[in-house]
C-alpha cells in the first residue's frame, strides 16, 4: 500500500510537506514572492482559478524549492490531475450532447404526433359538415366509423414508436464513507464544486438533482451509495479515478 504522501495529489502534497516544516504561507509567498492568493488556491488545487498551465508550474517549482520539495515530483502530480479533471470535462460535454440529442427526438415526435391528430381531426370535422348528396345514411356512417379507426391506427402506431421516458427519481442522495485516508472532489448537478480530505471513519451525505461528478484520490479508501444502492469502483488503493453518477 502507497505511504499517506504517495496518495496526495500535488497542492495536499506541498501543503503536507509545508505544514511538516512548521513553514507557514507567508514565509513562501516572501521566499517565491507568489501572492497568498495563487499559493492557497495551488493548495486547494482550485484549477478554474489557476493561471495557465505554464505560470502554475513555474509556481510549483518555486513553492517547492522553498520547502525542500521535490520539484519534479510535484509537477508529475500536477499533471496526472490535469488529466482526470480534462476527463471529467470531456463527460461532461459528452452527457450534455446525449441530452440534447434525447430532448430534440422527443420534440420531434410530439410535433408529429399533434400534426397527425389535427389532420385526422380536421378531415373528419369537413367530413361531417358536407352536404349528404350523395351517399346514403348509412354509407356516411361508415365513412366516418373508417376515419376513426384510421386516426385511433396513426395514434396507436405512433405512440408504439415513441419509447417510454424512464423515471428518474426527484433528488440523488450519495452516502460517502472513508475506509482509508483520501481526497475526494465532487461536482454537484454540474455547477457546484467541493473538495474534502477524509479520514478513516469519516462520512459524508450528499444531495443532488441531476448527478454528481467525482474525482477519487484513493480508489481503495471509499465506499459509495447512491439512493441506498452500492456503487462499485474501479481502481485499488492509491489510485486516482473518476467516477459519473447516476
Amino acid at each position: 500500500m502507497k505511504s499517506d504522501k504517495e496518495s496526495l495529489s500535488f497542492g495536499r502534497y506541498l501543503q503536507t510537506i509545508r505544514l511538516e516544516k512548521k513553514i507557514s504561507l507567508e514565509q513562501v509567498s516572501q521566499q517565491t514572492r507568489i501572492g497568498l492568493g495563487n499559493l492557497l488556491l495551488i493548495e486547494q488545487e482550485n484549477h478554474e482559478q489557476l493561471p495557465a498551465q505554464v505560470y502554475v508550474k513555474g509556481f510549483l517549482r518555486s513553492y517547492a524549492k522553498a520547502i525542500g520539495a521535490d520539484g519534479d515530483e510535484v509537477i508529475r502530480r500536477y499533471e496526472s490531475c490535469l488529466e482526470v479533471v480534462q476527463k471529467i470535462s470531456d463527460s461532461e460535454s459528452a452527457s450534455k450532447g446525449i441530452g440534447r440529442g434525447i430532448g430534440w427526438k422527443l420534440l420531434m415526435s410530439l410535433v408529429l404526433l399533434i400534426g397527425i391528430i389535427g389532420s385526422s381531426l380536421l378531415a373528419v370535422f369537413f367530413f361531417r359538415q358536407a352536404p349528404n348528396t350523395e351517399n346514403p345514411p348509412e354509407q356516411k356512417t361508415a365513412a366516418e366509423t373508417e376515419q376513426a379507426v384510421d386516426t385511433q391506427a396513426a395514434q396507436q402506431g405512433l405512440d408504439s414508436d415513441t419509447k417510454p421516458v424512464k423515471a428518474v427519481p426527484e433528488k440523488w442522495l450519495l452516502h460517502v464513507a472513508a475506509v482509508e485516508e483520501t481526497w475526494l472532489k465532487v461536482i454537484m448537478d454540474e455547477k457546484d464544486s467541493n473538495q474534502y480530505h477524509l479520514k478513516t471513519g469519516d462520512e459524508l451525505e450528499l444531495e443532488a438533482v441531476t448527478g454528481f461528478n467525482l474525482l477519487i484520490g484513493n480508489a481503495g479508501g471509499i465506499k459509495l451509495t447512491l439512493n441506498d444502492k452500492p456503487v462499485p469502483i474501479s481502481g485499488k488503493s492509491g489510485d486516482v479515478v473518476t467516477i459519473e453518477l447516476p
